[in-house]
């Protein structure tokens, strides 16, 4: 099924067109979706807001024009699903209801105007869904507001959302070529220190991890990895640190808006918002002494047509958004048996929560079709997947794939990224690549793995049960044999299994297997 979003913004208006997932037998969406296109208009329906509490009629008539665009892409895409939202400009302007009604007798759209409060809980779950961390911070700067959401455990504690969007502060502060005399910038800081929340309110109970969307934070996240001459052209989960952001604010506040617009990472539609944008990201962190920020590519439109999915007629009736927790919670691995073998894995010691999250990766593509493809191929399209790992245990589970290959490739990709890895980066990927390539053949043959620990001699046990009734022990051994050289030489592994019903003598022993080349 194919649906989109339209956002209507303080600066621009968007169409973001997704592919939702169907199982194949029920045909019933399982709340898995990928956007497949986008579109950006700069409407800028906010311009003059702040200063008239009116959308102008320019302002109108540029974004009834970007909405019938709009129309015709759905058209041409056979769009089944659109959901047009409008957030902070529409919200607060006194011409509102006089706007929805021309633009919906224009386009045919009726748009559901968020409140600041709904604005930040689905944005919220749009990220939360993508990043999988259940404490945080999270922000959502546009062109007119910011939403803050601090979360525990994936439930929102506290909600704000303030007038401190890039555009809005521009149009106050800035002079006409968008640089800032000292005396505005200095009102700007103050305005803008006021107004965001202090540490008495967010009050956190234990670290929590400042997450931030929007197009100025995607704007810095680039300009900072042009800087850094960073190898990946990925920004979700990206990670600045306070210093970098300060650095990069100072030289935006210098510059005016045309010479900002000549910076290729930035753009002419980041142009004008960007420098205000950069500040209150900084002086938020600086207030609630967050010393980085992570980036997530995955907001609003996400976690709108999330709730859309899981219920329409609940999203389509009036009232606040209600986020679910099943919502925010990420699908489990679709590769069967995986999570339970890999949480056993975790349970004994052999591997950690982290290195655990990096195995459900790998193997889950593994299985995909995708790993018909040639290794770099293979590799490439796995780092530019979104993933709620960080870059560098992506990296790490990518080059564990390309290892299980046995190809060249696996090498050379190792040597082009190893400024990125830590020193044990090689051992982890070896790991990895080991417990793979056991988990494939478990799941190629639909087969059960059971562990036990056998004190006396520190062994683990592992028991494979399949009603295959030609089973590749060689293969087996094989990849126990990988397993072995892999942990500590105080470990042991022992593997007996069971076919088609009947018990099999034939035991897979590591002590066996220690006259291999370690």
């Amino acid at each position: 099924m194919k649906a989109s979003v339209i956002d209507l913004g303080f600066n621009s208006l968007k169409l973001v067109a997704y592919d939702v997932k169907q199982q194949q037998q029920q045909q019933q969406q399982d709340n898995s979706f990928v956007a497949y296109a986008q579109k950006s208009i700069p409407a800028r329906i906010g311009e003059g807001l702040s200063q008239t509490g009116f959308l102008g009629n320019e302002q109108i008539k540029r974004t009834l024009e970007g909405l019938k665009y709009l129309r015709e892409i759905n058209e041409l895409h056979s769009i089944r699903h659109c959901i047009p939202i409008a957030t902070s400009a529409v919200r607060e302007a006194a011409n509102r209801e006089q706007f929805l009604r021309l633009a919906f007798r224009e386009t045919g759209f009726r748009f559901r105007v968020l409140s600041g409060r709904d604005e930040a809980l689905l944005s919220f779950s749009g990220a939360a869904r993508a990043v999988r961390n259940p404490n945080m911070l999270f922000f959502d700067i546009g062109g007119g507001s910011l939403e803050l959401v601090h979360a525990l455990d994936y439930k929102p504690r506290s909600i704000f959302s303030l007038p401190l969007g890039g555009l809005r502060l521009t149009q106050l502060y800035a002079d006409s070529d968008g640089t800032f005399k000292e005396k505005s910038l200095s009102k700007m800081e103050q305005r803008i220190w006021d107004l965001l929340p202090g540490k008495e309110e967010i009050s956190p109970k234990r670290e929590i991890e400042l997450v931030g969307v929007g197009g100025n934070l995607r704007g810095l996240a680039r300009w900072d990895q042009k800087r850094r001459n960073y190898p990946f052209n990925k920004i979700h989960n990206y990670s600045m640190k306070l210093d970098s952001i300060q650095r990069m604010r100072e030289e935006l506040m210098i510059l005016s808006s045309h010479e900002i617009g000549k910076i290729d990472v930035i753009g002419k539609d980041r142009a004008e918002t960007i420098a205000a944008g950069s500040f209150v990201i900084e002086l938020l962190m600086k207030k609630l002494g967050f010393q980085k920020v992570t980036v997530s590519t995955h907001g609003l439109r996400d976690g709108v047509l999330a709730s859309f999915i899981e219920n329409p007629l609940a999203y389509h009736k009036e009232g606040p958004v209600t986020i679910s927790q099943t919502l925010l919670r990420r699908a489990k691995s679709p590769a069967d048996g995986a999570p339970q073998v890999t949480r056993a894995l975790e349970s004994f010691g052999l591997i950690d929560r982290r290195e655990r999250e990096m195995l459900e990766f790998g193997f889950r593509f593994a299985m995909s079709e995708l790993s018909s493809t040639r290794p770099e191929s293979f590799f490439f399209t796995l780092m530019d997947l979104d993933s709620s790992l960080s870059h560098r245990d992506q990296l790490i589970a990518s080059l564990a794939l390309a290892q299980t290959r046995k190809s060249r490739s696996a090498e050379w990709l190792y040597a082009k990224y190893k400024p990125m890895l830590k020193p044990k980066s090689r051992n982890v990927i070896s790991k990895l690549a080991a417990m793979i390539t056991f988990l494939e053949v478990l799941a190629r043959t639909e087969s059960k793995a059971k562990f036990s620990f056998i004190e006396h001699n520190s062994k683990i046990k592992i028991r494979v049960i399949t009603k295959k009734k030609e089973f590749p022990s060689l293969v087996l051994r094989d990849a126990v044999a990988e397993l072995s050289e892999e942990f500590d030489r105080s470990i042991d592994f022992l593997v007996s299994y069971s076919s088609h019903g009947r018990r099999v003598k034939q035991t897979v022993s590591s002590d066996a297997l220690r006259r291999r080349s370690p």
